[in-house]
């Protein structure tokens, strides 16, 4: 039966209106979004905005009403005429789940989309299977003729508009993709898989016309020949499947046949650890569905509780942003069995592995799974000590997604002076140590550390040298452009030497940071808290790398600084948030929430998650949630679907 839920609860859901709504979010290139206030007002689209679409709808006594997307597909007019609906009556998204119900007269429909992303269960969360469960009530008494309709668009296997798909049946599913199975054979940033299949898990799942779902003969989709190769933008071939029980799940999955190449080699998605392939891991999916929802709930109740001690509005953002930021990554393994956890630099350049997501992202996976932490350094550890590498400074990245085959970010350039001019080697090398010292302080394996010290201490080196007072260079800032005596990025060269310190107990970089902290507060200080800039008296910066101070217990910062800065960040906020510094309007959601953790006032704490909370509702951008907007209007700057937002989950690490 349909989950029966409180009125209150419903009436807060709908006063929280996502800017766009997670259905199917299992790496970056299977990611399936609603960007509408209602599942059938309009096409699902990538997290990209190109269209991916799927179809849902019921059939009473022989007429089909849609719930999700579209009735017949038309890309290029995007001119909607009319079709009959079932009214959405209400919306939930919890930290895995998105619940929607829909109501009329005559039936009652529940659609829960499960994405079992839970970072303490790695065989199932790197399994490329997501769900989709309906549950029909029949509510005036009366007999009627019912089915569940779903398909989802060939679009979602291919990248160019020009491709042919084919289609596949094994035993326990249909499959599409591309004719041309080029595996891993280009990278970017906005685009779509173009190789692998897209699988509907049922024996009876056919082939059919998107722009021919309500002929006149059946009353719902017109059938194609599946033994033909066809032209997605065509036919608009979808596979999907007619279901005549008022109750059912499916199960959709995608097999990109490799997933990351690592230097030169394709690696296998994580799930091949655990199954010898594929198919046996999808019949697995298949099979332990109710367990795996179980699971689900068990997790979304714990966080989402966890997350209401800090405030309400503050469970509805974490819950909406938790699939975002582990869903922009992919998890593999190298050939000695160490796990890779791959980054997605979305919406930005594209890059994998980036050091600067990482460090924002971390808290999430500090407090679910540090090891993926480890498995996000490892590869810059890794590449660093390769001939490739030619600095004596940390790496920006190791490429661009899924090709991790050195790094990109800045090599558009050809002069080397202009290479080494787009580097960030203060920002690097701090994150890097920080983020090792966090894994372990967290209860995270200390080998990544140990295995690497000789590099760790050249990074060290390198910020007691160059990080107290950085000259004109890059932070992870970098649309602020190149800014030199950042006071800011001091703090994180500060705290990267104590790290260093802490990690492997040597008590002379310690005593530097400290001698460091003490020259820092006496140099920033401005009129009312501490500088942008050490040359700049009359300016200021959110001082979001402070917090580490206090989350890694180095405490080397005097308790009056944190104050200072928090009551001057309480006289710069505008509605929707604090400007990141003095110059500009925009802000960074990352930081914001990283501010209310180096005091603990409440109502400042509020503030922040109520503006937060406030430009979500109200942004007319209707993207995956973006973490670089404006503070005084509800626009993106830019950026979305990253996974720096798991910078939110600091509040309660």
């Amino acid at each position: 039966m349909i989950d029966r839920m409180i009125d209150s609860k419903n009436d807060e859901n709908k006063s929280f209106r996502p800017s766009a709504v997670p259905l199917v979010t299992v790496d970056p290139y299977f990611s399936i979004w609603s960007m509408c206030d209602k599942l059938n007002d309009g096409v699902t689209s990538h997290w990209t905005g190109r269209r991916n679409p799927m179809t849902a709808g019921v059939v009473i006594d022989n007429k089909l009403y849609i719930l999700m997307g579209e009735l017949e597909a038309d890309s290029d007019r995007r001119t909607y005429g009319y079709y009959p609906i079932i009214p959405q009556k209400s919306l939930e998204v919890t930290p895995t789940r998105t619940i929607y119900v829909f109501e009329n007269d005559i039936i009652k429909v529940q659609l829960v989309f499960t994405s079992p992303m839970l970072l303490d269960n790695l065989k199932v969360m790197s399994r490329p299977v997501s769900y989709i469960e309906y549950d029909i009530e029949t509510l005036d008494n009366a007999e009627h003729d019912v089915s569940f309709y779903f398909d989802i668009s060939a679009e979602c296997c291919i990248d160019d508009r020009e491709a042919e798909v084919e289609f596949k049946r094994t035993d326990i599913s249909l499959s599409c993709g591309n004719t041309a199975q080029n595996v891993l054979h280009k990278s970017g940033d906005s685009v779509c898989i173009d190789w692998g299949y897209l699988h509907i898990a049922d024996k009876n799942a056919k082939v059919f016309n998107g722009k021919k779902r309500c002929s006149i003969k059946n009353n719902y989709a017109e059938e194609l020949d599946e033994t033909k190769c066809l032209s997605v933008f065509d036919s608009y071939p979808c596979i999907g499947i007619m279901k005549n029980d008022f109750h059912g799940v499916i199960t959709l999955a995608y097999d990109d046949i490799k997933s990351i190449e690592y230097f030169g080699k394709q690696l296998d998605g994580y799930y091949k650890h655990f199954y010898s392939g594929f198919e046996e891991m999808l019949k697995s999916a298949i099979s332990d569905y109710d367990t795996v929802k179980q699971m689900c709930i068990k997790f979304d109740n714990s966080l989402m509780d966890e997350a209401r001690n800090i405030s309400d509005k503050y469970e509805k953002i974490v819950s909406l942003t938790y699939r975002q930021v582990v869903a922009a990554h992919k998890l593999v393994e190298n050939t000695d069995g160490e796990l890779l956890f791959f980054s997605k630099e979305c919406h930005s350049n594209g890059c994998i592995g980036t050091l600067d997501i990482t460090y924002p992202s971390a808290p999430l996976f500090l407090k679910y799974n540090p090891e993926l932490v480890n498995a996000m350094l490892r590869p810059i550890l890794f590449f660093a000590q390769t001939d490739k590498w030619q600095y004596e400074f940390a790496p920006h990245d190791i490429g661009q997604y899924p090709l991790a085959n050195g790094q990109v970010y800045g090599y558009e350039k050809t002069n080397p002076d202009d290479i080494l001019a787009m580097q960030m080697p203060v920002e690097e090398c701090g994150n890097m140590l920080i983020s090792l010292y966090a894994v372990i302080k967290y209860g995270g394996n200390r080998d990544v550390a140990d295995k690497n010290k000789q590099i760790l201490k050249q990074w060290a080196d390198y910020l007691v040298k160059y990080g107290y007072d950085p000259g004109e260079q890059l932070c992870t800032d970098d649309f602020a452009s190149h800014m030199a005596h950042n006071c800011n990025l001091s703090i994180k060269a500060i705290l990267g030497i104590a790290a260093y310190g802490k990690i492997f107990s040597d008590k002379n970089y310690v005593d530097i940071a400290e001698e460091y902290a003490k020259k820092w507060q006496l140099e920033s200080k401005g009129k009312q808290a501490s500088r942008l800039a050490f040359d700049k008296e009359d300016s200021w910066s959110l001082k979001y790398n402070i917090i580490w101070d206090k989350l890694l217990d180095i405490h080397i910062f005097d308790d009056e600084i944190f104050e200072k800065e928090i009551q001057l960040y309480k006289e710069k906020m505008n509605a929707y948030g604090i400007p990141l510094d003095c110059r500009e309007d925009y802000t960074k959601m990352d930081w914001l929430f990283w501010t209310t953790v180096m005091t603990d006032d409440k109502e400042y704490t509020n503030k922040v998650i109520d503006s937060v909370y406030r430009f979500i509702n109200e942004t007319t951008d209707r993207v995956p949630v973006t973490d670089w907007y404006y503070s005084s209007i509800p626009r993106m700057a830019s950026f979305q679907n990253r996974t720096v937002l798991g910078g939110i989950f600091v509040n309660i690490i």
